[in-house]
């Protein structure tokens, strides 16, 4: 039987130049900072978000 897990959120660049970040079961504060992050604090490109 398979385990059942808590949602991921992945953050990336989308330019790849190596910015991420994995969240795991974001609370209502921290899911409107990943959903106000548009764009990559590295180089300034748009972000993906994944969730899982």
């Amino acid at each position: 039987m398979g385990r059942i897990c808590s949602q991921f959120i992945v953050i990336e660049c989308s330019r790849q130049c190596g910015f991420s970040r994995i969240y795991n079961e974001p609370t209502e504060e921290v899911f409107r900072e990943i959903t106000a992050m548009t764009t990559c604090p590295d180089c300034g490109a748009p972000v993906r978000r994944r969730s899982f």
